[in-house]
């Protein structure tokens, strides 16, 4: 029996969500703002396209080795340390400035795709912990709007402040935002305290995460995520190159212009957070979104004409980011679930639908290297989301109005302190 948790005073509960939002904005901030940059990385240290894209797609892959044990990390030793330490590791972009060669700066970004993972891995137990059953899309809808108002300033900004101050010092500045959040996290957070009387639950266990990994329902999640992750990293790391090779954009208006589907997948997390709590279901939104995806995708880079290209942008943006909360949601809701195996089992998720976001920029590089043009890369990468529309047909409903529902055991005392 796993231990109930003391739901604390609002205010508080909120200063502890607040702490955990600023590192989801400073996660999000500086996770592609790369992308925009490319052209001056190139430029910079004379690489190729495909080299240049391991600095998102190298992050990538290294989140998907690293999640799991980040997850059980957080399980063994608590999410609050654990996510200190995954900032920390988010803020070793401060150094970019000394990134004199390629490989320091793709090491760089590799310690912080480390730092990424056991962030995210933490944030299940967090949210679990610290808030009842019932809030909990909203709460990790509030978390994947505060990753997508990141992409979007990231993205918006980067090519602005780096004709400012440079790439490099860009990059660090973004990297200071993290340290502050950081800091901020580790002064206001605190685990939550059990009520008395409760039996605690025993230390993670090996036997545990293997049979986590093995659930179907979350490696139909991570087989879905990775379809969405794909279109959604592909595109977003090339389509600022593209428009200002195929399009004839600046390199800041690229940068405005991608930065469309990042503003507008706020919209998209609000609505993915709430539609949920109203419909009681989480399996319409995932395979709505694994619908509307290819065709929107294909429409953000197929022509120039506005009538096209923004509400393509537009829409490829509340698509991308509408299915996120439920899927977040859907593993914590699986019977049986405590803090700690719902930690890991969010980190197996995203571990299987992160390593397609390694490939998928690579595929765009190489075949942009080969064949001369993006059409073919992109293409690919837009198509691909129909494995939500697959994944979330297959997937059992763990939503209020479904046929799974949470063992009360699992879920945290709704009492209040005073």
């Amino acid at each position: 029996m796993s231990a109930t948790f003391v739901v604390p005073a609002q205010r508080y509960r909120m200063a502890v969500e607040g702490s955990l939002l600023w590192l989801q904005v400073a996660m999000g901030l500086s996770f592609i703002a790369v992308a925009p940059l490319f052209p001056l990385i190139i430029d910079d240290y004379g690489i190729d396209n495909a080299t240049t894209s391991l600095l998102i797609g190298a992050g990538e892959l290294v989140f998907a080795i690293a999640i799991i044990p980040g997850g059980v990390l957080a399980a063994r030793f608590g999410w609050r340390r654990a996510t200190i330490l995954g900032g920390a590791l988010m803020s070793i972009m401060v150094l970019a400035p000394l990134a004199d060669s390629f490989a320091v700066l793709l090491l760089l970004r590799v310690l912080f795709a480390v730092g990424a993972a056991i962030a995210i891995g933490s944030l299940p137990a967090a949210v679990m912990s610290w808030f009842p059953a019932r809030e909990l899309p909203l709460i990790n809808g509030v978390n994947v709007v505060g990753q997508s108002i990141g992409v979007t300033v990231g993205v918006f900004t980067a090519a602005f402040i780096a004709d400012l101050i440079g790439w490099r010092e860009t990059l660090m500045a973004f990297g200071l935002v993290t340290l502050a959040g950081t800091g901020l996290f580790a002064l206001l957070a605190r685990d939550a305290t059990p009520l008395p009387g409760t039996t605690v639950q025993p230390p993670f266990s090996v036997a545990e995460l293997r049979a986590i990994m093995r659930e179907r329902s979350t490696l139909l999640l991570g087989l879905g995520v990775g379809g969405g992750f794909a279109t959604f990293i592909g595109l977003n790391a090339w389509l600022p190159t593209y428009y200002q090779e195929e399009f004839g954009f600046s390199l800041a208006k690229a940068g405005a212009v991608t930065a469309i589907p990042s503003f507008f997948g706020i919209v998209g997390s609000l609505l993915g957070s709430t539609l949920p709590m109203r419909l009681g279901r989480r399996r319409p939104l995932i395979m709505l979104s694994g619908a509307v995806m290819p065709f929107v995708a294909i429409g953000s880079f197929i022509s120039d004409a506005p009538l096209v290209l923004f509400p393509s942008l537009a829409l490829f943006g509340i698509s991308t980011w509408l299915y996120f909360p439920s899927a977040l949601t859907m593993p914590m809701e699986l019977p049986g679930m405590t803090p700690e195996r719902a930690t890991v089992a969010v980190a197996t998720m995203l571990t299987v639908g992160s390593v397609s976001g390694f490939f998928a920029p690579l595929l765009v590089g190489f075949l942009r290297d080969q064949t001369g043009g993006f059409e073919a890369g992109l293409t690919i990468c837009a198509l691909l989301p129909v494995s939500l529309v697959v994944a979330g047909y297959l997937l059992p409903e763990t939503g209020p109005r479904g046929q799974l529902r949470v063992q009360p055991s699992t879920e945290p005392a709704c009492s209040a302190q005073s």
